[in-house]
């Protein structure tokens, strides 16, 4: 990907012939040539997600005079890429400006910015998270660019979840054998979900975070009996997508979730269990199997 991003050339033109006016501290200092991999607004940041279509002008410096292939930023991409620490289906990224001197009067603009992950607009105890530099926002996978944002309180951007990543605080092992593989969702050191099927697996990694996206967070990870009622198994059951059909079955201690694809071949049996796991949860889970196996 291109994010050497050489400094435009001045028109020629002017009164010393290169373009430039005797009267402009440019005609001293130039541009200096920036970096894709340094979004520095809400713009560049969408840019530097594909960074063919970066331009220069909305991105920092480059600090490796042009050598990309040596580059530590280049390297953290892949090696070193943002994780955001909150289990929700989006975040609210707020932006804060760092002054050097405490009278912010007398400068032009700030030195620094520091950059908060929030669970949304009335989120106030988001600084006890580690903030983030601007590069980092260009590091995370698995999560789209939302809209910006601008309230009284400043400037920021939203993050969508996507399934190329698992619920934050969701652990996710597999277990393989000859006739069967098993998935287990564990939370705060519980498991919460266990996802059977005969044979090996089928399905991308998409159907497994998508499972812990609808997972229960410390709170009703526990060895409680499930709140939701055998009445309700309506509720929770997500109609038929092509063959696969999903089937629901309440117990005191646990939820069954069963996929079919037909009178007696089960496709995929998904054991929910704790009292985190409420009607919409359930469904959740119930709808990201169905989905996913019908892809499949």
């Amino acid at each position: 990907m291109p994010i050497y991003l050489p400094a435009p050339e001045a028109p020629a033109g002017g009164p010393d012939g290169k373009g430039w006016n005797r009267l402009s501290l440019n005609a001293h200092f130039g541009f200096q040539a920036q970096c894709a991999l340094r979004p520095r607004r809400w713009g560049a940041l969408l840019e530097s997600q594909d960074t063919r279509r970066a331009r220069w002008g909305g991105f920092g410096v480059c600090v490796n005079r042009g050598d990309c292939d040596g580059c530590a930023l280049r390297k953290a991409i892949n090696e070193q890429p943002t994780t955001v620490e909150v289990n929700a289906p989006r975040v609210l990224v707020r932006i804060e400006p760092i002054y050097a001197m405490d009278d912010a009067v007398f400068n032009a603009g700030p030195d620094g910015w520091r950059l908060w992950v929030t669970t949304g607009p009335d989120d106030r105890d988001y600084r006890n998270r580690r903030p983030w530099v601007r590069e980092e926002a260009a590091r995370v996978h698995g999560w789209d660019l939302g809209r910006p944002y601008v309230d009284e309180h400043g400037e920021g951007f939203w993050l969508e979840r996507t399934t190329r990543v698992p619920a934050w605080g969701c652990a996710i092992t597999t277990r393989e054998r000859p006739s069967f593989t098993r998935h287990a969702f564990v939370v705060n050191g519980t498991g919460i979900a266990l996802l059977h099927h005969h044979g090996e697996c089928t399905h991308s990694e998409e159907l497994l975070n998508a499972i812990s996206h609808a997972c229960p967070g410390p709170d009703g990870a526990d060895e409680e009996r499930v709140p939701v009622h055998w009445r309700q198994a309506r509720e929770m059951t997500p109609p038929a997508a092509g063959d696969v059909h999903i089937g629901v079955d309440v117990a005191s201690m646990s939820v069954k979730v069963v996929a079919v694809d037909g009178p007696r071949h089960e496709r995929a049996r998904l054991t929910l269990t704790g009292s985190g796991w409420t009607v919409e949860r359930v469904r959740a889970a119930a709808e990201a199997l169905r989905a996913h196996l019908a892809d499949h």
